[in-house]
């Protein structure tokens, strides 16, 4: 897939303009491989196993971006996710054109259910292999019905599961722009395409990769269950996030390692 026309505002504009400001700023050997986290405690986590140095930049929206230089292994970036379609996609090209190619993105997840026991569980682990779109940013980018991980990354994230003996699902993401607009007609219309987790990245983030031609995969967890009859299960137990955070760290290890 490719943009039908270029744009004259671009990422690598805007960083290039960050950097000529910064006169001091001296930016490390961007690595190829960059987490982009929903879940501050994984970056946390990750903090405090490997030596890294932290990067601001931007102006109004500054981002955090940290790179990690492992004793034994690869190196790696992560950054922490912008919420929302618009700003993830804006984050994303702007990671791209510092250099990053290959793509992880983890955080939390609705799973919507008409069922008494559902489907998936809170704290239950899903690895996207395709994000539809209910977001207004991918139509700029000319996708509007459904977006695709990269199938290679997705296969390359699935074994690095497997190998550390975690559990999950494999299925359909849809991606919204209103949190609070999860009416009983959109969740039913979306278990009638077998969605699984309901988020507001996933599929924005899938359409600018698969645009400029770099690699993403996404695993999310189920943080809360949206429900038919009305209800709302809000957040999984400390102990089910502590567990959370754990599988989703040794995932991110286990991925920028292979």
């Amino acid at each position: 897939m490719s943009v039908p026309d270029s744009s004259i505002t671009t990422a690598q504009r805007y960083i290039d303009f960050l950097l000529s400001r910064e006169k001091n700023l001296e930016l490390p050997v961007i690595p190829r491989h960059c987490v982009i986290s929903y879940v501050p405690d994984v970056i946390g986590q990750m903090k405090a196993l490997h030596s890294h140095r932290m990067l601001t930049l931007g102006v109004t929206n500054p981002m955090q971006l940290y790179f990690f230089t492992p004793e034994e292994g690869r190196s790696f970036a992560m950054a922490r996710g912008m919420h929302g379609a618009p700003m993830a996609a804006v984050q994303l090209e702007e990671l791209i054109a510092l250099g990053c190619e290959e793509f992880l993105v983890i955080g939390p997840a609705g799973h919507p259910t008409a069922k008494l026991l559902p489907d998936m569980q809170l704290g239950e682990l899903l690895l996207a292999k395709r994000a539809l779109i209910f977001e207004g940013t991918s139509p700029h980018y000319g996708c509007s019905e459904y977006s695709l991980p990269a199938a290679g990354s997705v296969e390359r994230l699935k074994i690095t599961l497997q190998d550390l003996g975690l559990l999950f699902r494999q299925g359909t993401v849809a991606t919204t722009d209103a949190l609070y607009r999860e009416t009983e007609v959109f969740i039913n219309e979306l278990l009638e395409q077998q969605v699984l987790a309901i988020e507001m990245e996933l599929s924005a983030l899938c359409t600018v990769a698969e645009c400029r031609g770099k690699n993403l995969a996404g695993l999310v967890f189920i943080s809360d269950l949206v429900r038919t009859d009305g209800s709302w299960d809000i957040a999984p137990s400390p102990k089910i996030y502590y567990n959370v955070v754990r599988h989703l760290t040794n995932a991110v290890r286990g991925y920028v390692e292979q």
